[in-house]
């Protein structure tokens, strides 16, 4: 038989409570509870949280919160060219 996949996600910090993530298909940044699987609130897309780039990672709601706004801020306000 063959060797079963390791279930847990090697990134340690899917294990903190909030995380800042970005959508694989609609690239919108959110913050998120998801520890297993991620589902964007924008487009529905479904997603083994493994293989979801976290880009920040904290056990505080408003840190969370204040991180994915810093994150948008920081991506749309770069500009064309």
């Amino acid at each position: 038989m063959g060797k079963r996949p390791d279930p847990l996600p090697a990134d340690p910090r899917v294990f903190k409570r909030y995380k800042v993530v970005r959508c694989p298909r609609c690239n919108r940044i959110q913050a998120v509870m998801a520890v297993k699987t991620f589902r964007c609130m924008f487009c529905g897309h479904r997603r083994p949280m493994r293989e979801v780039r976290i880009l920040y990672a904290t056990d505080d709601p408003r840190e969370a919160a204040e991180a994915a706004k810093a994150i948008k801020e920081a991506h749309f306000s770069r500009k064309p060219g």
